[in-house]
């Protein structure tokens, strides 16, 4: 499939770059450290912050999520299915490893794990592209995993942009990881890996081809990911073709044997 470039995408990478020197670096596992910067201001309260973001991205972007038929038990449980937040990683032309939250679940889920947070606004968010940023005074580890290597990666911000070059679009939230020292985009032989947080010891991650049929019998094919070493598919992934010009992404978690949708996104083209 074509490679859909958003300007969401575009847009962070400027952003990325006007704070690139600030960046700290993650190392592989057996070397990392955890080195988060601590910000001056504390946010107290980043619920109407929120609330009033979510409002302005709304949800018409929405699809609904296909069932998927059933598939044999792995690793998720009822009792462990909250316990990480996984999604889709990207690499960007500044290798700085990141995932989107269009839907602000992994905020949320990030910010049930510590609330200690600094909030930023306008041009203290970004002085070129402005925006919302939040950053965590308190390091959250998150495993990476591309090229079938995985890295141990604190994040460093959740981020929305504020001025756009593309009006027509929606600019989502994203979030961002500490640079690794041995990965960059242009050494990645596939720049899409995959982020579990918070950090997971002992994960052996396979992916693979995979094809799941949906309640009406229609073949969905994607990708697959084993994370415990049994053969059985514990995340699925795959792209639908919703525009000439956009493309919409979800990821499920496999459930004690029950597909369920926990990561969606629309990956929309600026002309």
């Amino acid at each position: 499939m074509k490679r859909i470039t958003t300007i969401a995408t575009a847009l962070l990478l400027a952003t990325l770059f006007s704070c690139e020197q600030k960046q700290k670096t993650a190392i592989p596992i057996e070397n990392s450290e955890k080195t988060v910067e601590k910000p001056q201001e504390i946010a107290v309260n980043l619920q109407p912050t929120l609330d009033s973001l979510k409002k302005i991205i709304g949800n018409k972007w929405v699809k609904q999520n296909p069932v998927l038929e059933p598939t044999q038990p792995s690793f998720f449980t009822k009792e462990n299915e909250n316990s990480y937040f996984i999604c889709p990683l990207q690499i960007s032309g500044l290798d700085i490893p990141f995932v989107w939250d269009d839907n602000f679940a992994l905020v949320d889920f990030l910010l049930a794990q510590n609330s200690n947070t600094t909030l930023k606004k306008g041009i203290k968010a970004d002085k070129d592209y402005k925006g919302t940023k939040i950053i965590w005074n308190q390091t959250i580890d998150g495993l990476i995993w591309l090229d079938n290597k995985t890295y141990k990666s604190a994040i460093t911000d959740w981020y929305v942009i504020e001025d756009t070059d593309c009006p027509g679009t929606i600019s989502f939230p994203s979030v961002s990881f500490q640079k690794i020292n041995t990965v960059t985009e242009s050494s990645l032989v596939n720049p899409n890996g995959l982020a579990i947080i918070p950090y997971k010891e002992n994960s052996r991650i396979k992916s693979s081809e995979a094809e799941i049929k949906d309640k009406n019998g229609k073949t969905i094919q994607g990708t697959g990911y084993d994370i415990n070493g049994d053969s059985i598919p514990d995340i699925f992934t795959y792209i639908e073709t919703v525009e000439e010009m956009a493309v919409y992404k979800r990821l499920y978690i496999n459930v004690r044997g029950q597909w369920k949708c926990k990561w969606i996104h629309l990956d929309e083209e600026c002309i």
